[in-house]
Protein backbone atom coordinates (compact mmCIF):
# COMPACT_ATOMS: atom_id res chain seq x y z
CA UNK A 1 0.00 0.00 0.00
CA UNK A 2 2.18 2.90 -1.06
CA UNK A 3 -1.09 5.10 -1.33
CA UNK A 4 -2.82 6.29 1.64
CA UNK A 5 -5.68 8.16 2.14
CA UNK A 6 -5.64 11.85 2.21
CA UNK A 7 -6.54 11.75 5.65
CA UNK A 8 -3.80 9.10 6.82
CA UNK A 9 -1.58 11.66 5.07
CA UNK A 10 -0.63 15.18 7.27
CA UNK A 11 1.65 16.41 4.69
CA UNK A 12 3.79 15.95 1.65
CA UNK A 13 6.21 13.49 1.79
CA UNK A 14 9.83 14.50 2.62
CA UNK A 15 12.14 14.14 -0.98
CA UNK A 16 15.45 12.45 -0.17
CA UNK A 17 18.04 14.00 0.57
CA UNK A 18 19.39 14.25 -3.38
CA UNK A 19 16.44 15.64 -4.62
CA UNK A 20 17.11 18.65 -1.63
CA UNK A 21 20.67 18.97 -2.68
CA UNK A 22 20.09 19.47 -6.66
CA UNK A 23 17.11 21.96 -5.95
CA UNK A 24 19.76 23.95 -3.60
CA UNK A 25 22.87 23.39 -5.83
CA UNK A 26 20.00 24.65 -9.01
CA UNK A 27 19.12 27.83 -6.61
CA UNK A 28 22.78 28.52 -6.54
CA UNK A 29 23.39 28.15 -9.93
CA UNK A 30 20.39 30.32 -10.93
CA UNK A 31 21.63 33.18 -8.57
CA UNK A 32 25.19 32.97 -10.33
CA UNK A 33 24.02 33.28 -13.18
CA UNK A 34 22.20 35.88 -12.55
CA UNK A 35 25.60 37.72 -11.55
CA UNK A 36 27.32 37.06 -14.09
CA UNK A 37 24.49 38.09 -16.39
CA UNK A 38 24.39 41.70 -14.33
CA UNK A 39 28.10 42.01 -14.44
CA UNK A 40 28.52 41.42 -18.20
CA UNK A 41 25.90 44.48 -18.47
CA UNK A 42 28.31 46.53 -16.42
CA UNK A 43 31.06 45.30 -18.26
CA UNK A 44 29.59 46.69 -21.40
CA UNK A 45 27.97 49.85 -19.73
CA UNK A 46 31.35 50.19 -18.62
CA UNK A 47 33.58 49.67 -22.13
CA UNK A 48 30.70 51.89 -24.14
CA UNK A 49 31.25 54.51 -21.49
CA UNK A 50 35.37 54.48 -21.97
CA UNK A 51 34.93 54.15 -25.91
CA UNK A 52 33.12 57.62 -25.65
CA UNK A 53 35.77 59.01 -23.24
CA UNK A 54 38.63 58.13 -25.92
CA UNK A 55 36.82 59.38 -28.43
CA UNK A 56 36.14 62.52 -26.88
CA UNK A 57 39.91 62.62 -25.92
CA UNK A 58 41.06 61.87 -29.42
CA UNK A 59 38.75 64.76 -31.02
CA UNK A 60 40.53 67.44 -28.26
CA UNK A 61 43.90 66.68 -29.05
CA UNK A 62 43.00 66.67 -32.84
CA UNK A 63 41.56 70.36 -32.15
CA UNK A 64 44.49 71.07 -30.28
CA UNK A 65 46.79 69.83 -32.56
CA UNK A 66 45.37 71.74 -35.22
CA UNK A 67 45.37 75.09 -33.36
CA UNK A 68 48.49 74.81 -32.73
CA UNK A 69 49.58 73.88 -36.60
CA UNK A 70 47.50 77.35 -36.92
CA UNK A 71 49.07 79.09 -34.58
CA UNK A 72 52.58 77.96 -35.85
CA UNK A 73 52.23 79.24 -39.15
CA UNK A 74 50.88 82.80 -37.77
CA UNK A 75 54.13 82.75 -35.91
CA UNK A 76 56.18 81.83 -38.63
CA UNK A 77 54.82 84.43 -40.63
CA UNK A 78 55.05 87.31 -38.31
CA UNK A 79 58.77 86.00 -37.56
CA UNK A 80 59.72 86.41 -41.20
CA UNK A 81 57.87 89.89 -41.59
CA UNK A 82 59.81 91.48 -38.53
CA UNK A 83 62.95 89.93 -39.81
CA UNK A 84 62.31 91.27 -43.16
CA UNK A 85 61.58 94.89 -41.61
CA UNK A 86 64.91 94.60 -39.83
CA UNK A 87 66.73 93.38 -43.02
CA UNK A 88 65.57 96.26 -44.50
CA UNK A 89 66.36 98.69 -41.78
CA UNK A 90 69.54 97.46 -41.42
CA UNK A 91 70.80 98.07 -45.36
CA UNK A 92 69.39 101.42 -44.89
CA UNK A 93 71.29 102.32 -41.81
CA UNK A 94 74.18 100.68 -43.88
CA UNK A 95 72.82 103.07 -46.65
CA UNK A 96 72.88 105.42 -45.42
CA UNK A 97 76.55 105.38 -43.29
CA UNK A 98 78.22 104.44 -46.81
CA UNK A 99 76.38 107.87 -48.31
CA UNK A 100 77.53 109.76 -45.47
CA UNK A 101 81.15 108.25 -45.46
CA UNK A 102 81.02 109.11 -49.02
CA UNK A 103 80.19 112.88 -48.71
CA UNK A 104 82.84 113.21 -46.51
CA UNK A 105 85.71 112.38 -49.03
CA UNK A 106 83.77 114.68 -51.87
CA UNK A 107 82.65 111.76 -53.79
CA UNK A 108 78.85 111.19 -54.92
CA UNK A 109 76.32 108.42 -54.25
CA UNK A 110 74.33 107.29 -56.35
CA UNK A 111 70.98 106.06 -55.00
CA UNK A 112 68.98 106.25 -58.61
CA UNK A 113 69.88 106.61 -62.43
CA UNK A 114 68.19 108.57 -64.67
Amino acid sequence: QLFKSSSAMPGKPKPSAGVDSYMQRTEQLRIANERVAELAKIDNITRWSQSGKKAILSASLSRSAAAAQEELVHLNHELKTRRRAKLREFYEECEEKYEKELNEKGLAFVKARV
